[in-house]
């Protein structure tokens, strides 16, 4: 028997085929069943639910063969379109308690321009339009940077919260508050609400936000800065500030601060300002009265170095505070570093910057290196350095091409000592070697304290440019010069007098001990010096002996030595004031191979400390101490040697 085959199939293989007996059998149909639908004649006996037709659709679904993708998809739509109906339905009826952030509105009411300085009220309305209470309500208030409370004007104010409690629904809150804003004249600032709550059966805590922008209108005061855009590195120039009142009544306790940038330092302030060069009071102003300062230094820096100098104004009546406490606005001036035109570096023994140590009493060599920093040539160029100081030796200054003028103590180069000054081309550089000498403090019975020297060189020259117009260029640097001070240190043996009881034959005698008294005396010229110590060893044949007069000795078996810890000395110890002194005892045991010689009762003494004005370590020594006791009462020549 033939497979069955489709309908399809089997239509194909009889119209193909060879065999004449084929023939065509009618289709296949389903078989019908009967169904009866009740229809319903009025909305009242509608089903309540649409569940029997559904199931009724999912059976034939099941049941019924054949059925196309097509009608299938519209089953489950059909489906899923009375679910969605039913639970909209559900919510529309039965869901509307739940909470919104978007039904609370809240607003701020505040003025849209501030005069700065003065308490302004700023209200807030709180509307809960949700069928719902908040729970747990709290509204913080932010607040601009500078802002201060209105009831205490020195007391900075940036966060306030105020509690609430719960809100009803379509209940309106108002809450006011009151602060003080500062700023520049114009400046944009901004307010920020933030609404926290909480709902009914949870724990969560929910926000509702809200800002508004206003502008400062006036301030008490203003400033204006009047300063070049751009300095040269190392040069000094000037800028101004003016602070000009802008209120109609007396602003008391005006305070002006200045807030300098790295690499900047101040010369000089007109009116003389306090706490370094940076604080002005300015007491009562007037309605429109101004008043100027004026503010010299200098600015280091790279070239093409930003620098930002900040001016705040305020209201300060505690005069003892070293910064503004109540600032009314801040100011900022940017200026830019500039390499200056054609530079000159000084050098002295070898060693460059702001403040460089020499020791006192000594020949000093110095170097000034000069560059033409332009793109254009400079011509007739003059360089000028001064030399002033106390301790400044006068007879050692000069220069081998240069011109030493005595009257002022300058030095100057030009192009009649140097051709190569006559025109320098771009990126041209050179040397100019001098010298110069130190005073020892206390010479001619001068006594100096924290004595500097200042090196001051000045570089002009004709800048012929490409519009061939001459220009002037000028630029400047300068060396403080500190000189060290001079710590000198002797070492002194006794034994007939002093803080001890000695003991022993005189001289002394192989085999037999005869003690001695050591005493080291320090003294201090100009500077003082930090952490001062004096050290010296024992040599093999003395002992330590333990007794010390004067604080800070102690002594080392295993090195055999004997350290004076003495901390500070003070400038002008020996000279305006007392010598540092200490003394120890020592016990000598002299032997045989020593007949007919003086002993040594210490090695060399050496002192070390670090010089807190010239910040260089500073040192001495001192000949060690022997059996010969000089001028001693009740000691005679002989006594000096070891016995025979």
């Amino acid at each position: 028997m033939a497979e069955k085959k489709g309908s399809i199939a089997w239509l194909k293989a009889a119209l193909y085929s060879r065999k004449d007996d084929v023939s065509i059998n009618p289709d296949e149909r389903t078989p019908l069943e009967a169904h009866s639908t009740d229809v319903p004649v009025s909305w009242n006996d509608a089903p309540r639910s649409p569940l029997p037709q559904i199931t009724t659709l999912l059976h034939m679904a099941s049941t019924k063969k054949g059925w196309s993708i097509a009608t299938k998809f519209l089953i489950v739509s059909f489906v899923f379109f009375i679910l969605a109906a039913g639970a909209a339905t559900y919510m529309f009826f039965y869901g509307n308690n739940g909470i919104s952030p978007q039904n609370i509105d809240v607003q701020i009411i505040m003025p849209s321009v501030i005069d700065g300085g003065k308490p302004t009220t700023i209200q807030v309305l709180i509307v809960n339009r949700n069928n719902a209470n908040l729970k747990l309500a709290d509204l913080i208030i932010n607040y601009p940077d500078g802002t201060r409370n209105a009831t205490n004007a020195n007391q900075s104010l940036i966060h306030e919260r105020q509690s609430i409690g719960s809100i009803s629904a379509g209940q309106t809150v108002q809450r006011t508050s009151q602060a003080i804003f500062y700023g520049q004249e114009g400046q944009a600032q901004k307010v920020s609400v933030q609404l926290e709550y909480s709902i009914e059966g949870s724990n969560a805590v929910f926000e509702r936000n809200a800002d508004i922008n206003f502008t400062i209108g006036s301030s008490p005061v203003s400033i204006a800065v009047s300063s070049p855009t751009e300095a040269i590195s190392d040069q000094q120039f000037s800028f101004d500030v003016t602070v000009q009142s802008n209120s109609l009544a007396p602003v008391q306790d005006v305070v002006i601060q200045a807030r300098y940038p790295f690499g900047f330092s101040v010369t000089n302030t007109s009116p003389q300002a306090q706490v370094g060069g940076t604080l002005w009071r300015l007491g009562e102003m007037k309605p429109g009265e101004s008043k100027v300062l004026r503010i010299t230094g200098t600015l280091n820096g790279q070239d093409g170095d930003t620098r930002v100098f900040y001016f705040l104004a305020g209201s300060d009546a505690d005069k003892t505070n070293t910064t503004l406490r109540v600032p009314f606005l801040s100011v900022p001036q940017t200026l830019t570093v500039r390499r200056p035109f054609i530079s000159a570096e000084l050098a002295v023994n070898g060693q460059t910057g702001k403040t460089i140590s020499v020791p006192a009493g000594a020949d000093i060599q110095g170097v000034i290196t000069w560059t033409n920093n332009l793109p254009d040539p400079v011509a007739d160029v003059q360089l000028t350095l001064s030399l002033a100081g106390p301790t400044l030796n006068t007879s050692a200054i000069g220069a081998s091409t240069g011109f030493y003028q005595s009257s002022d103590s300058t030095i100057v180069w030009t192009k009649d000592q140097n051709p190569q000054l006559a025109e320098v081309p771009p990126g041209g550089t050179g040397t100019l070697p001098f010298r110069f000498g130190t005073l020892s403090s206390g010479t001619s019975g001068t006594l100096y304290s924290n004595p500097a020297i200042s090196l001051n060189v000045k570089v002009e020259g004709v800048r012929q440019g490409q519009t061939n117009v001459p220009q002037n260029v000028a630029s400047a640097d300068s060396t403080q010069v500190y000189v060290s001070s001079v710590v000198v240190l002797n070492a002194v043996a006794s034994h007939f007098s002093g803080p001890f009881s000695n003991t022993g034959p005189m001289p002394p005698v192989p085999g037999q001990n005869t003690t001695y008294g050591i005493t080291w005396t320090v003294t201090n010229t100009s500077n003082t010096i930090a952490n001062g110590v004096v050290s010296a060893t024992l040599p093999p044949y003395v002992t330590f002996m333990g007794a010390q007069s004067g604080s800070g000795i102690s002594y080392d078996s295993g090195s055999r030595t004997v350290t004076w810890a003495m901390g500070d000395v003070k400038a002008g110890a020996g000279f305006t004031a007392a010598s540092r002194v200490a003394a120890f005892q020592v016990s000598l045991l002299p032997s045989i191979s020593q007949k007919g010689q003086p002993a040594a009762l210490t090695n060399p003494a050496a002192f070390s400390g670090q010089d807190r004005f010239a910040q260089v370590q500073v040192s001495a020594t001192a000949i060690p101490p022997t059996t010969q006791l000089g001028s001693e009462a009740g000691y005679t020549p002989n006594m000096g040697s070891v016995a025979q």
